[in-house]
């Protein structure tokens, strides 16, 4: 209860009056004093000051920080402020939810060199359901390759290579993989006694490695390559 709440209902009990008798000598509703009283509904001053007057009370009361409504030239200064800031309208930062939203529209994947490892370019693409292609975005990654030594699988230099991580290994297809601390794309086949067949089906390019020596880091699923060569 704020201090021009408790100061009318103060009033009103030494005047001995019920809420209804206060209400009808206001000309207000029994129910509005009792939501005064309460501080649940905020009064202006000059109906504060007519209610302690019709109460015999004195009205010289502070009401700066108790009374809440607007005064006009309170509406005023809003109003400027409004204007003030409009132009802050078109430069608000994006909250969480917002930067969420936007997340589920438009993601923005770096291109990794495979040599280097280095950040290349960006691919801005659309994100429906999570995912991109039918595949989960955060379990996908781009590749750009570094040279023609997959051309027998349509692979050239500075192809673009779309991987999904995993670690399953499924014959004969094409993953991303790190062998001897060098990445490199390959053809994979299991073979018995937990090795491994890797390919570049090149003549006389076979080679068979343990299946520990070697670190999956995901399955090629798509190129993308320029018509214009640079």
């Amino acid at each position: 209860m704020n201090r021009v709440a408790e100061t009318i209902k103060q009033a009103r009990q030494k005047a001995k009056m019920t809420e209804k008798e206060l209400a009808k000598k206001c000309g207000l509703s029994a129910n509005y004093i009792i939501q005064i009283e309460s501080g649940k509904k905020v009064i202006n001053e000059k109906i504060a000051e007519n209610i302690l007057k019709k109460l015999g009370a004195s009205s010289a009361l502070t009401f700066q920080d108790e009374i809440k409504e607007d005064t006009p030239s309170e509406n005023k200064r809003k109003k400027d402020n409004s204007k003030s800031n409009i132009n802050e309208l078109y430069s608000v930062e994006p909250n969480e939810q917002w930067s969420d939203a936007l997340a589920n529209i438009i993601k923005r994947f770096p291109v990794y060199d495979l040599v280097s490892d280095k950040i290349v370019k960006y691919k801005e693409l659309p994100v429906l359901g999570k995912k991109v292609d039918g595949y989960q975005w955060d379990k996908i990654i781009f590749i750009q390759s570094s040279s023609n030594e997959m051309e027998q699988f349509r692979i050239n230099k500075n192809d673009i290579v779309m991987v999904y991580k995993t670690k399953e290994i499924h014959n004969n297809r094409i993953y991303l993989i790190e062998l001897d601390q060098k990445k490199m794309i390959r053809q994979l086949r299991k073979e018995a006694n937990r090795k491994v067949a890797l390919s570049r089906q090149v003549k006389n390019d076979h080679t068979v490695r343990g299946i520990d020596e070697i670190k999956v880091i995901g399955e090629c699923i798509k190129v993308e390559f320029e018509l214009v060569n640079k």
